[in-house]
C-alpha cells in the first residue's frame, strides 16, 4: 500500500535575509530559519505561506517577533491542517465549523495532549480568519452574533481574552475547543501520585512491548533529571555524564548532598548562562544506574551524553525525547490520567516544591509579613527566573502542596521524591486492603513489588 502524500514543511536553515530588518543580536541573526510550506504536489502553498509571512511580521520584518524559530514551529502546526485539509479534499474557500470539529477530532485519534489540540485549533482558526480577511468573497469567518448578520458565514468564532500579569492577552476560541483542559494558563505540576503513574507507564506501554534493564534505566534517569532540576527538555538532554559523576563525588560523606553543576539555560532573560541544584543521594544514584549501563553496553562512545539511543549508542536529541515521552505515556494504561501533562510539568512541579519547602522553612522559624515574596526570591537563584512576577502562580501550588503534604506526613517531606512516593503508595496499599477495597493478594502482590523497587537504592 502506497503511503499518502501531504503537505510537507521545508525549512531552509541558512536563507540570506539581508534584505530583511532582523534581530541585531549576533546569535539570533545567525540561526534565522526560514519554513516554507509546500502542498503534496510540489507547488508553493501561496496562501498558507502568506498567513506565515504576516505572523512572522510582515514582508519587511523577519526574526524580530516572534523569533524565527516560532515560526518554524507555527508552520509545522499550520501544516498538521493543511495536511488535513488535503486528505479531506476540502478546498479553502468550502472550510466551515464541520471541518474544524472534524480537525479537532483527527487530533485527539493521535492522542495528542489536551493542551497542545488546543495550540493547533487555535492556530488553524486564524488561519482561517486570515484567509476570510484576504477573501472577502468567500464569507468564511465571522464573530457577530446576530443571526441575520452571520447566516451567510461559514465559521463562527469568538475572541477572548486573559490576564497575564499586568497584560490583557486576546486570543481565537471556538466551539470545537469546548472541554478541552488548557494547562497554559495556570500551572499544571506533576503531583506525587501522577509521578508514581508517570515511572510505571514505561512498564505497561504498547511502544515497548518488551522492556530490558537499558531502557527501564533510561525512563527512571530521564523522568529523575527532570524532577530534580526542573530543566526544559532542550536543557535536559545537555546534562552529561561527567557533570552527574562530579556531583555524586561527595556521595558516601553524610553531611553534604550533591549539586548539579553547570547546567544550561536555553531560554528567557538568562539564556546562555548557567545554574546548579542541590539533590539528594538516592536521586543521583537513580542516575548513575543508567550511566553504568549505558558505559558497560558502549564502552567506546566518544560522547559525553546521558540518553543514548538503545542500539547504536549516539546520543538523542531534545526533539526525540519530547515526542518519546509522550508515545510511552499515551501507549500505558494510564494514557488517560497523565494526558495533561508533558514534560514540562516537571519543571512547574521543581519551582512549585521548591516554593513550597522555602515557606515551610520559613514558617517553622518565624512569622514574616512577606514570606511569600521571599520565599518567591529564593526559588528564583535556582530556577533563574528573570522576576518575581513570573513566579507568582505557583505560590498557591506551593501553599496547596504543604496542606497535602501535611496531611500525610511532615516527616517525609525532604526525602527524595523516589522514596516519598513509595513510602505513599505503601501507605495507600495498607489503607485500601483495611478498607477492603483490594484483597489480601493484591495488597501483598502491591507491597512486594514496591519493596523491589526500594532494592535499586541499595545497588
Amino acid at each position: 500500500m502506497e503511503s499518502e502524500v501531504m503537505s510537507n514543511v521545508v525549512v531552509a536553515k541558512q536563507p540570506n535575509l539581508n534584505f530583511l530588518v532582523t534581530s541585531s543580536r549576533a546569535n539570533e541573526k545567525d540561526n534565522c530559519p526560514l519554513p516554507l510550506i509546500i502542498k503534496s504536489n510540489g507547488s508553493f502553498d501561496w496562501d498558507a505561506n502568506d498567513f506565515l509571512t504576516i505572523y512572522g511580521g510582515g514582508p519587511q520584518i523577519y526574526n524580530i517577533r516572534p523569533l524565527a524559530q516560532t515560526v518554524v514551529k507555527k508552520a509545522y502546526s499550520l501544516n498538521l491542517f493543511c495536511a488535513f485539509l488535503d486528505k479531506e479534499e476540502i478546498k479553502l474557500s468550502n472550510i466551515d465549523d464541520s471541518t474544524l470539529y472534524k480537525f479537532i477530532d483527527s487530533l485527539k485519534d493521535r492522542g495528542v495532549a489536551d493542551a497542545t489540540i488546543i495550540t493547533h485549533g487555535r492556530l488553524a482558526l486564524q488561519y482561517i480568519v486570515h484567509l476570510s480577511n484576504r477573501h472577502k468573497d468567500w464569507n468564511l469567518a465571522t464573530q457577530e452574533i446576530e443571526p441575520d448578520t452571520n447566516a451567510s458565514f461559514r465559521v463562527h468564532y469568538v475572541t477572548r481574552t486573559f490576564n497575564r500579569g499586568s497584560i490583557e492577552i486576546e486570543f481565537l476560541d471556538h466551539r470545537s475547543l469546548d472541554g478541552l483542559i488548557h494547562i497554559g494558563v495556570e500551572a499544571e505540576y506533576v503531583r506525587d501520585f501522577e509521578l508514581y503513574r508517570w515511572l510505571d507507564a514505561i512498564n505497561c506501554t504498547t511502544y515497548h512491548p518488551e522492556v530490558n534493564e537499558f531502557i527501564l534505566t533510561r525512563w527512571q534517569a530521564l523522568t529523575t533529571i527532570l524532577e530534580i532540576t526542573g530543566s526544559r527538555i532542550s536543557e535536559a538532554h545537555l546534562i552529561t555524564r561527567s557533570m552527574i559523576k562530579e556531583a555524586a563525588k561527595n556521595l558516601l560523606a553524610e553531611s553534604s548532598n550533591p549539586i548539579i553543576r553547570d547546567i544550561p539555560i536555553k531560554k528567557g532573560k538568562y539564556k546562555g548562562k548557567t545554574r546548579q541544584v542541590p539533590t539528594t543521594k538516592d536521586d543521583i544514584q537513580f542516575i548513575l544506574r543508567h550511566i553504568k549501563i549505558v558505559e558497560e553496553k558502549f564502552p567506546k562512545v566518544q560522547h559525553d551524553a546521558i540518553f543514548v539511543d538503545a542500539r547504536t549508542g549516539l546520543p538523542l536529541k531534545a526533539s526525540y525525547l519530547k515526542n518519546y515521552t509522550r508515545k510511552v505515556i499515551n501507549g500505558s494504561m494510564y494514557s488517560r490520567e497523565l494526558r495533561h501533562l508533558s514534560n514540562h510539568s516537571f519543571r512547574h512541579r521543581f519551582i512549585t516544591l521548591h516554593i513550597a519547602k522555602t515557606i515551610k522553612k520559613m514558617a517553622a522559624s518565624g512569622s514574616f509579613t512577606n514570606i511569600l515574596t521571599v520565599a518567591a526570591t529564593a526559588c528564583r537563584k535556582i530556577t533563574m527566573h528573570a522576576s518575581n512576577k513570573t513566579l507568582t502562580r505557583y505560590v498557591h501550588l506551593a501553599t496547596e502542596f504543604n496542606e497535602h503534604l501535611e496531611q500525610i506526613s511532615a516527616d517525609i517531606s525532604d526525602v527524595s521524591t523516589h522514596i516519598r512516593i513509595r513510602i505513599k503508595k505503601m501507605i495507600t496499599t495498607v489503607d485500601e486492603l483495611r478498607s477492603r477495597a483490594i484483597d489480601d493478594a493484591k495488597a501483598l502482590e502491591s507491597l512486594i513489588s514496591t519493596l523491589d523497587e526500594f532494592r535499586t537504592f541499595q545497588t
